[in-house]
């Protein structure tokens, strides 16, 4: 069920056993496996069920230090979330990530590995992807002569969702509004929490405000932010009942940073593709990935760094139309994704159906004659606790506090890229791969201008030390029983691989933490607390 709380005659508070803040992946994900086991759920989503330019505006944010590409365009404030825009990549985190090499610059986690594994696979069902191996065990599985890269690199393979289930609004979302047990309230945006007067360990309510200002007060048994990384960051800064006792709450912010390290020129070009995909199986697209072991880590004092071939089509192709395409599509722009791309579709016919061909009989993406293909160097950010989100004086439309991103690129972010630069170039010349075109800049010992991938991190990052941490392994907020963060915002390190796969696992692995904490405290807590949704609707 969906209430608008823009509509008239609501009452102005509600109560159920969860509150989700956040209509986006984590709170879909959170939400519907919460409702399965049957917990009632109020869902929180601070846009409406399409996107909306009010929303969106009030993600405009200050920018402190360095450019943050993601601030505005990495986020989207509607239901489904970045999923309405996602690229759907799907790469587990390695061991290494958890357990940080000797002498890392970065942190290990204080959950294993082992924590998250099974809740990858139920993600990669639910996502509806294929089964196949993440590791380079995949192209002897398909068939094709395995590819053998020095000790010190890691060959592994992202999977890709299909577009027509990257969008969760239209999945998962849609499972959610049909939910009886979850009550989907729209242009619900969180201001503050308010601590429980009577148990300062515990909170009571979260604040609401619709686009007209009317305050409503949503009270529950358990509270769980499941906003993005900046927004999760700015409703605790904008709490002053959630204690902050070491200053941590916004601080060791991150992401992703990236740079084109070469172009690939011919004959090398050819035989990259040939040898290391894209492949499609059944509607999934493996891409390849070239990590750093943690023994080349360790003795180069590198951080987690890979290296990936990047696909540029020219927009005039009917390669990128058909992208451009499924773009619009998987963001509900059904009558722009026509208008934009029915004529570059047209004229680019001949990229079509060879793109088609290739998808269906050959298995692998069709990369026009045209394309660049580009040689990426990706890598995680060292920890750094002045790399923060914090607030403006300046207010919003709603009267809320301005978020200010403060964030940089460090040295050994530059070095780390550069080495890894010349260590990749070394191994691709040995193997006849050398792309050909290396920026020219690392000839001069020096690293190319990077930037962020949009994938925001940090800033309530998970620890077992509170003087360092905002939440702990259970990712409870230290020093509140009821308030947890579902979110990239409590990841200590990024690794190298996209984090919203393991953001996913973590959500479930907190729904099965949620299921079990009910039923052990309160099993009658699943069924009796909460007005049913019926009778939240308004009278007419």
């Amino acid at each position: 069920m969906q209430i608008d709380l823009e509509q008239s005659g609501l009452p102005s508070s509600f109560h159920s056993t969860v509150c989700i803040i956040g209509g986006g992946i984590a709170g879909l994900i959170l939400a519907t496996r919460l409702a399965g086991r049957g917990i009632d759920v109020h869902l929180l989503e601070a846009g409406g069920l399409i996107p909306e330019e009010r929303s969106q505006a009030l993600y405009r944010s200050e920018i402190a230090a360095e450019r943050h590409m993601g601030v505005h365009e990495g986020r989207f404030r509607t239901f489904g979330g970045t999923s309405t825009q996602w690229g759907g990549q799907l790469l587990p985190f390695t061991h290494d990530t958890f357990v940080a090499p000797k002498g890392s610059a970065t942190l290990g986690w204080p959950i294993a590995e082992q924590e998250l594994t099974p809740y990858y696979d139920d993600i990669q069902r639910l996502l509806g992807v294929d089964q196949l191996p993440f590791t380079a065990d995949l192209l002897p599985a398909l068939g094709h002569p395995a590819v053998a890269f020095p000790s010190d690199i890691r060959l592994r393979f992202s999977k890709w969702i299909p577009f027509n289930r990257r969008n969760l609004a239209r999945t998962i979302g849609q499972e959610a509004l049909a939910h009886p047990k979850i009550t989907v309230f729209t242009h619900a945006n969180a201001a503050f929490f308010k601590r429980d007067s009577s148990d300062p360990s515990r909170i009571a309510s979260v604040q609401v405000l619709n686009y007209e200002r009317r305050e409503f007060t949503f009270t529950a048994s358990q509270f769980v932010v499941c906003a993005g990384t900046i927004e999760s960051c700015r409703l605790l800064l904008c709490s002053p009942d959630v204690p902050n006792p070491h200053d941590q709450i916004g601080r060791y912010f991150h992401d992703h940073i990236s740079f084109h390290a070469a172009r690939f020129l011919s004959p090398a070009r050819e035989r990259i593709v040939e040898q290391l995909g894209p492949f499609f199986v059944d509607g999934t697209l493996h891409t390849c990935k070239l990590e750093a072991m943690p023994e080349l880590r360790e003795r180069e004092n590198l951080l987690a760094v890979m290296s990936h071939v990047v696909i540029e089509e020219p927009e005039d192709s009917g390669v990128a139309a058909i992208r451009n395409l499924l773009r619009s599509l998987q963001s509900g722009r059904l009558k722009e994704a026509i208008v934009a791309n029915l004529l570059p579709t047209i004229r680019g016919a001949a990229d079509v159906a060879r793109l088609l061909f290739y998808t269906r009989f050959k298995k692998r993406r069709a990369i026009s004659s045209r394309a660049t293909l580009y040689l990426n160097v990706d890598l995680e950010q060292v920890p750094n606790p002045d790399n923060r989100i914090r607030l403006s004086d300046r207010t919003d439309a709603l009267g809320l506090p301005v978020t200010v991103v403060d964030w940089r690129i460090g040295d050994l972010e530059k070095d780390t890229a550069y080495r890894f630069s010349q260590i990749m170039r070394g191994h691709l010349q040995s193997m006849g791969l050398d792309p050909g075109a290396w920026d020219p800049a690392l000839a001069e010992g020096v690293t190319p201008p990077m930037s962020d991938i949009i994938h925001a991190m940090g800033g309530l990052r998970m620890g077992d030390d509170p003087a360092s941490s905002v939440v702990n392994r259970d990712l409870t907020v230290h020093g509140l029983d009821n308030l947890a963060i579902a979110s990239c915002a409590v990841f200590p390190s990024g690794s190298s691989s996209n984090p919203t796969f393991t953001m996913m696992a973590l959500t479930l692995r907190l729904a099965d933490r949620l299921t079990a904490q009910f039923a052990a405290t309160r099993p009658a807590t699943i069924s009796e607390q909460g007005s049913r949704a019926e009778s939240l609707a308004p009278a007419n």
